[in-house]
């Protein structure tokens, strides 16, 4: 064999492979782009899995969407039994690339609501922080060293391998991250009190790109006719009287951005200081535990049936 029919003979043996790896992946579809109705797990990287099954899969199976950062990532939209939701959030991130996730959602599906973690952290900076969230990796879905990343962790996720590392049940088909299941050894009394005494909480000046990118964000949801729903996520008591005065300027900036026909509720309001002032609402010093998202989802949940609650005709016959 000479030369040239070496190189040719290897050039097609290596499109025919190309082409099989791609239309093998294109069958499995483990983010939902091709085949979005079928249930779709995040295994790995949340910030690229989350982001392709924005394109498909979210947008034709859910009615509604969380968005926030890791202070929303651990609700999971299961316990509102009456309304399709998808938990959208993502651990660490920011406004900026929640909003790669919402373009996608709103002009693909038919959103009735979104739900907005209102934490200090959706917008203390702005920018995307990886490059996880590209175009590029809608393309990766077909071939990419993230895709098989991804098979690797469903078959260590599925096959109950390393569980205390790998939690076989982290993610579930609406987007809730039970990322309790892999932190370990954290005692939400002692990382309150230590915060506490050390007269530290978290950070609340607001960036101003960022504040201007969810003004575009309210604005674009509303433009589509899609009900807001933003509440400010519960911190611990003691933490929020340290910092009262700067935790009010930052509700009082953001409740700004919302309308009279946007819903706002804020979870650290005298009225819920039971809650607050609990230990065992928190699994550290601000991530919420199984019962503080029970309390944050039950509210959210009365406050769905208020807006869409069937209206009665009172009309006679």
């Amino acid at each position: 064999m000479n030369s040239k029919k070496f190189l040719f003979t290897y050039v097609i043996l290596t499109l025919v492979l190309v082409t099989l790896m791609a239309g093998i992946n294109y069958f499995i579809d483990i983010y939902g782009l091709f085949r979005g109705k079928k249930d779709r797990k995040v295994y790995i990287n949340e910030r690229t899995s989350k982001y392709l099954m924005s394109y498909r899969y979210i947008p034709e199976n859910f009615e509604g969407f969380i968005m926030g950062p890791s202070l929303s990532a651990n609700l999971n939209p299961e316990q509102i039994k009456e309304y399709r939701i998808y938990n959208a959030s993502i651990m660490g991130a920011n406004i900026s690339e929640l909003n790669y996730l919402v373009d996608n959602i709103v002009e693909r599906g038919n959103m009735k609501f979104a739900i907005i973690c209102l934490d200090p952290y959706l917008t203390k900076d702005h920018g995307r922080k990886s490059a996880n969230i590209t175009t590029e990796e809608y393309y990766g879905a077909l071939g990419s060293t993230n895709l098989l990343k991804t098979y690797l962790l469903y078959f260590v996720r599925n096959n109950n391998i390393a569980p205390h590392r790998y939690a076989p049940d982290l993610h579930n088909t609406v987007g809730w991250n039970n990322f309790e299941k892999e932190t370990h050894n954290i005692d939400s009394k002692r990382s309150i009190e230590e915060k506490a005494a050390k007269r530290q909480y978290e950070k609340t000046e607001i960036d101003p790109v960022a504040y201007k990118e969810l003004n575009t964000t309210l604005i674009k949801l509303r433009h589509k006719n899609i009900k807001i729903i933003g509440y400010f996520s519960p911190v611990p008591y003691k933490l929020y009287q340290l910092g009262k005065s700067d935790y009010h300027k930052f509700e009082n900036d953001i409740s700004a951005l919302f309308t009279k026909n946007d819903v706002l509720i804020n979870l650290n309001e005298d009225q819920y200081k039971d809650i607050t002032n609990d230990y065992n609402t928190f699994i550290d010093h601000g991530h919420l535990s199984a019962n503080g998202q029970r309390f944050v989802l039950s509210v959210l949940e009365r406050e769905l049936k208020q807006l869409f609650r069937p209206k009665v005709n009172y009309a006679s016959n």
